[in-house]
């Protein structure tokens, strides 16, 4: 993912309190899909999606290149958009991605086990693909141990290097891993933290 760093307004966590009958203040969150039509809104209007479509353009020339067509989207380790704004800025940031690469919301598929009942209604209004709804999931991505067999966009923004490794590993064939595009944290940046804890371990 890039290194801008994305401000979050006030209108992202700010909800109107209404009053009780007794006249006491009480806090009422405003609807998930508009906190999360809001977070969108704000990184489209600060130019932090702008300044973005750099990688976007070079994801449109991996799948040229790659001749990858009508590609699936599999996002995982989002978190869990009901609980926390991050989730939330980083749905924003696929919903704004898979429009500009013409990708339709049927394609999308979403997996993560702390998804609520509220999460998976959120994915479901935007016409996503919510895997927690599937028996067989929490086996087929047990320690992200799976095999992609369409080509596909991983985007996965909190994942841990283990997922990743995993991931890679699950799909470790010149035919597979031709398949797969990835929209994640530099590689790099795993790494070399784990060369470094190496040298003081060391």
């Amino acid at each position: 993912m890039e290194d801008t760093p994305f401000a979050y307004s006030q209108a992202t966590t700010r909800a109107r309190a209404r009053k009780n009958k007794r006249g006491n203040a009480r806090y009422e969150p405003p609807p998930l899909i508009d906190l999360v039509h809001r977070c969108k809104a704000d990184i489209e209007s600060n130019g932090w999606i702008t300044t973005c479509l750099g990688w976007e353009r070079l994801v449109q020339d991996a799948l040229r290149k790659t001749n990858i067509s009508c590609p699936d989207v599999l996002c995982l380790g989002l978190g869990s958009p009901s609980s926390s704004r991050e989730a939330r800025a980083q749905l924003a940031f696929l919903i704004s991605s898979f429009t500009v690469l013409e990708i339709g919301p049927s394609d999308v598929s979403v997996y993560d086990p702390v998804f609520t009942d509220a999460d998976k209604a959120l994915f479901q209004s935007f016409g996503m693909r919510c895997l927690s709804d599937t028996a067989m999931v929490p086996v087929l991505f047990q320690d992200g141990m799976h095999g992609v067999e369409r080509p596909t966009i991983l985007y996965m923004p909190h994942c841990d290097l283990k997922l990743y490794e995993n991931i890679i590993d699950a799909n470790w064939s010149e035919e597979q891993l031709a398949r797969i595009i990835f929209i994640a944290n530099r590689f790099s940046d795993y790494t070399d933290k784990y060369v470094c804890t190496i040298h003081v371990k060391g």
